[in-house]
């Protein structure tokens, strides 16, 4: 076979589909019978130099060539997916001082107040389909409406679900969870009690001690105030006001008598009184007495 022969033969079979793979042609052409023995280096030699020059003519390199190619690419790939997938996110936490109050919008253009000594964590920039954040102490809450996108509030011992509204949540450790909605509607869960609708005026208080709720009729301001530098109690047990007044002056109430403070209920304003003159006003409504020890810390006696 020639060498314009042998290069005719190859081009041929790089025109037409239907022929033989490379293999099989290179073995068909190995088989066809030579003038003489010697000519074969001289042939193998020549079928090279097709094979050079059809791929630099197109630019073709065979598909097992890009293999080791491929699966780099597809390795790093996949590297990027999981990098994204896998990936944690920014945890944001919103605190306010133990002397003073905090006020924040969140990445949603929703606004929350946070009571003394209170915090507010959640993930990302709340861009999810569902909104959601953890409270440890109090905050009240005016939701950027968004009905596809439902904001959740996990507290201590509730979840509360709303799409917008105003609302303030209690979720202190040592103080009784409640929620007490202005305006809207949320929906409060719980593991100790069923899913409950609250509306306007309406309250949910529950006392993880006797894993006990109750729904409440409420004023929206007496729990909303604390954002305007007071505090309002109408008819409220004296053990949740001393709780209140503990984070907002910053001073520790100490009394042996609790069921005294659970049964004994007084309506009151604080504005900028002195942690002295709130306890001589309660003293004067409820016959107690007290003595200040060292610090901030005060004794209560019935």
């Amino acid at each position: 076979m020639t060498e314009k022969e042998l290069i005719e033969l190859y081009l041929l079979r790089k025109s037409q589909r239907d022929l033989p793979d490379e293999d099989s042609l290179q073995e068909l052409w190995e088989q066809t019978p030579s003038d003489s023995d010697a000519e074969m280096p001289r042939a193998r030699e020549l079928y090279s130099k097709a094979r050079e020059t059809e791929r630099a003519m197109h630019g073709y390199v065979p598909f097992r060539s890009f293999i080791p190619w491929v699966l780099a690419a597809a390795c790093v790939l996949l590297a990027v997916v999981a990098m994204y997938v896998f990936r944690p996110e920014p945890v944001t936490r919103l605190v306010s001082s133990s002397v003073s109050k905090g006020y924040f919008t969140l990445p949603d253009g929703s606004s929350v107040w946070l009571n003394r000594g209170s915090s507010l964590t959640f993930k990302g920039n709340l861009d999810g389909r569902i909104r959601s954040v953890s409270l440890d102490g109090e905050a009240f809450f005016d939701v950027n409406h968004d009905s596809d996108r439902p904001f959740i509030v996990h507290g201590k011992d509730m979840d509360i679900t709303v799409t917008g509204t105003r609302f303030t949540v209690t979720s202190y450790p040592e103080l009784s969870g409640a929620v007490y909605l202005e305006e809207g509607s949320v929906t409060v869960k719980g593991e100790a009690f069923p899913e409950t609708l609250l509306a306007p005026g309406q309250g949910l208080v529950f006392d993880d001690n006797t894993l006990s709720w109750k729904k409440v009729p409420i004023l929206a301001k007496d729990h909303t105030c604390w954002t305007q530098e007071r505090l309002v109690f109408t008819n409220t047990p004296l053990i949740d006001i001393f709780t209140s007044l503990e984070h907002w002056f910053h001073i520790s109430l100490d009394c042996s008598d609790k069921a005294f403070l659970e049964r004994t209920r007084i309506s009151m304003t604080v504005r900028q009184e002195t942690p002295d003159n709130v306890l001589e006003s309660i003293a004067l409504l409820t016959g107690i007495s007290y003595s200040r020890e060292e610090g901030n810390r005060f004794i209560v006696r019935i």
